[in-house]
């Protein structure tokens, strides 16, 4: 590509990152888009940066081979597995990484394959073994699936996220949307659940010095209470939102504790999650390296420093209730081990959390 084609490229990254933003598959910083320049080089999206904040100069020039780049900006850390997919496939032109809901939660059941259906077409997903973000092991994971499934361009990586292949971008996308579709429908045949996702909000506040904002004049002197328990004993926390989603709410009703299943469960939220049986108990749930806390039958209230924070843990809770309904309902699951929860966790709040902010 000569320099004027390569800026078109990098332009064409940006604006499929937000069509994908606007219809949902996309959110935040999570996930990532690449695309093959040539045979050993290919243009990602970078860490850290929100998709609408992307301009031309943050798409980051990789060598598929050695993993090398050049500038200012760090590319996504799922590189390694965007750079085996092109190597493994070299028809393909386009990758899409997604955090998207369905599918993602349908990867925590510890299937190797979804059976599914789109448009009366049966159709299956294979599942690529977990591993943790970013890692040699996921890339090997990945790069062994596509081996064995030469015939699938969408593959699910367990409790992570998707990877979707195409010669072109339309071609990957229609992968990530029909994923999506099968895997809802999936979710809805064998784990009975016909479920809604997305942040339901009850009553917000903010600080305002040593003052409590709340978003409604009439929120109950009840809820007040938690906001205050919780703002008196996380200093850090600056904003709270209540999430309750119809899979906020269930979990809040039915269950005990939360192990995470998701990668950016264990990251954003924490190494788990309890859930108290009577108003009486929230005040010793509140833990400073975990950013929910549960009412009983009332959903979650999700913290954060930021409202950008405290809405982004909203947002993968809500998904992370629908994985452990999804597992519930199945019988069976993936959970993620206590090791490699705590050193996501870290991770995150020390490097990748730090440089979302850097970038805003």
């Amino acid at each position: 590509m000569n320099q004027n084609e390569l800026l078109d490229a990098k332009k064409h990254i940006i604006r499929i990152s937000r069509d994908l933003h606007e219809i949902g598959l996309l959110v935040r910083t999570w996930g990532n888009i690449s695309s093959r320049v040539d045979d050993d080089h290919m243009l990602i999206t970078p860490s850290g940066i929100r998709y609408e904040d992307l301009t031309p100069e943050m798409i980051v020039q990789v060598n598929i081979n050695d993993l090398s780049y050049e500038g200012e900006y760090k590319p996504s850390s799922e590189l390694k597995v965007h750079a085996a997919a092109y190597k493994v496939r070299k028809d393909c032109g386009f990758i899409v990484h997604t955090h998207q809901v369905f599918a993602t939660c349908a990867g925590t059941l510890g299937l190797k394959k979804i059976f599914s259906y789109y448009e009366d077409e049966d159709i299956t997903i294979p599942v690529a073994a977990y591993a943790m973000p970013g890692t040699d092991k996921l890339a090997e994971n990945v790069t062994r699936t596509l081996k064995k499934y030469s015939d699938s361009n969408g593959i699910i990586m367990a409790n992570h996220g998707t990877l979707c292949l195409g010669k072109n971008s339309n071609e990957a996308v229609y992968e990530a949307e029909v994923m999506e579709s099968a895997c809802n429908d999936f979710l809805i045949d064998v784990c009975k659940m016909d479920m809604t996702h997305g942040v339901e909000y009850g009553y917000n506040s903010h600080r305002d010095g040593d003052s409590i904002v709340y978003d409604n004049s009439d929120t109950p002197e009840r809820v007040k209470r938690i906001h205050e328990q919780i703002y008196d004993k996380r200093k850090d926390v600056n904003y709270i939102k209540h999430n309750k989603s119809e899979a906020a709410l269930m979990v809040s009703r039915r269950a005990n504790h939360m192990k995470p299943l998701l990668d950016d469960f264990a990251q954003l939220i924490g190494v788990g999650v309890k859930i108290p049986n009577n108003e009486d108990e929230i005040y010793h749930n509140i833990k400073n390296s975990v950013n929910v806390v549960f009412a009983p039958n009332d959903g979650a209230y999700c913290v954060g420093s930021s409202e950008d924070d405290a809405e982004a843990v909203a947002m993968v809770l809500d998904k992370g209730c629908i994985a452990y309904i999804a597992v519930m309902r199945n019988g069976e699951g993936h959970y993620l081990s206590l090791f490699e929860c705590i050193k996501m966790n870290r991770h995150y709040r020390k490097s990748y959390s730090k440089l979302a902010d850097l970038k805003k």
